[in-house]
């Protein structure tokens, strides 16, 4: 009895080791732009620092990138990816709108700094009358932007104006300042061939003209309310709000390992959202 109980549990851990490992599920995200997705490949990016975890829950993160990252809400709608990173709420709010989709936020991950860039003048109070302030054209940004000129007391806009703020809601602009509205991806462009005279934009796009940390940074967006609701997100469809791969990108994104990679390669443009 003693040798075949022996025998037994030979023959159960050469079957253990003999048995394959478990096949990983993968997990496909649409990204577009750092610290989700490194135009340099040696270099990493936030799903290299999430992948330990998720290869340890049995997940394999795929990533699609997209260029244009205004195709990959359309993707997320059509079911050709499992999430993306590539939004704040309010961003994915007009999109469900417009396309009539239900996609929605399942995990914050940072809150991008946002600022008024000068390379002429380093106090608000000296700049001149009738100047020309660059802001993104794609609404969701223009009132982010014009929010932030009404906090540094360069305008005021019409009372309960917020997210959906436009030009036509300002109602006091003492400096006389005019807006010159561009795609956001366009604003650092514009703003250097303009002399880098007064321009609203994120560091992300800044850094192409290689402006980190506080580099002509005239005014920075203070966090609050309205600010946070500008935290870029890790964005599903509802129906998958509760799927297991949903909730295990969701944790690994709320990891100290995630907080980490963003304070040590992203310090400069954002802070981690937990």
């Amino acid at each position: 009895m003693k040798n075949f109980a022996r025998l037994a549990a030979v023959l159960a851990a050469a079957l253990t080791l003999a048995a394959p490992a478990r096949a990983q599920e993968v997990i496909r995200l649409g990204v577009s732009f750092f610290p989700f997705h490194s135009a340099d490949a040696t270099q990493p990016d936030l799903l290299d620092a999430i992948a330990p975890e998720l290869e340890a829950a049995g997940y394999r993160v795929e990533k699609t990138v997209f260029l244009n990252y205004a195709e990959a809400n359309p993707a997320l709608a059509h079911g050709e990816i499992d999430g993306n990173l590539i939004q704040h709420r309010l961003y994915m709010e007009i999109f469900n709108t417009r396309a009539g989709a239900e996609l929605a936020i399942a995990q914050p991950v940072y809150h991008a700094t946002f600022a008024l860039y000068s390379g002429l003048w380093s106090d608000l109070d000296a700049i001149p009358e009738g100047e020309t302030v660059l802001i993104p054209n794609d609404g969701v940004n223009t009132a982010r932007a014009l929010l932030l000129l009404q906090d540094a007391g360069l305008v005021e806009l019409r009372e309960g104006a917020a997210h959906q703020a436009s030009v036509a809601d300002i109602t006091a602009n003492p400096r006389d300042l005019r807006f010159e509205e561009a795609p956001l991806t366009a604003t650092a462009g514009a703003y250097d061939e303009g002399g880098r005279r007064l321009a609203v934009m994120y560091p992300t796009y800044a850094r192409a003209l290689t402006l980190e940390g506080d580099a002509e940074r005239l005014y920075v967006e203070r966090r609050g309310e309205i600010a946070d609701a500008y935290a870029i997100s890790l964005a599903v469809n509802t129906r998958d709000l509760d799927d297991p791969k949903t909730r295990a990108v969701a944790q690994a994104l709320r990891s100290d390992a995630v907080a980490t990679f963003l304070e040590e390669n992203y310090g400069w443009a954002a802070i981690p959202a937990r």
